[in-house]
């Protein structure tokens, strides 16, 4: 499978945290991605084997999930 064929593996779903604000989550590889709306802009995180490996923020939800995506790509799943 190429990286191409698994950028579209991503399968978003929302979860509700306690407090019942929501998060985007998905997985792709062995990276566990998040975006969540804070303060007027959306923000993500990829995290790998537990450990937080990138962050970043974006304008909108669509932005922040493909950035979360892109470095997962290049963490290497």
């Amino acid at each position: 499978m190429t990286k191409e064929q698994f950028e579209t593996a991503a399968h978003w779903f929302t979860r509700r945290e306690q407090g019942g604000f929501p998060v985007e989550c998905a997985a792709l590889g062995s990276c566990d991605l998040s975006v969540l709306h804070v303060g007027g802009e959306w923000q993500w995180l990829v995290r790998q084997d537990g450990r937080d490996m990138a962050e970043g923020k974006a304008r909108a939800a669509a932005d922040a999930k493909r950035e979360a995506e892109a470095v997962a790509l290049r963490l290497g799943f």
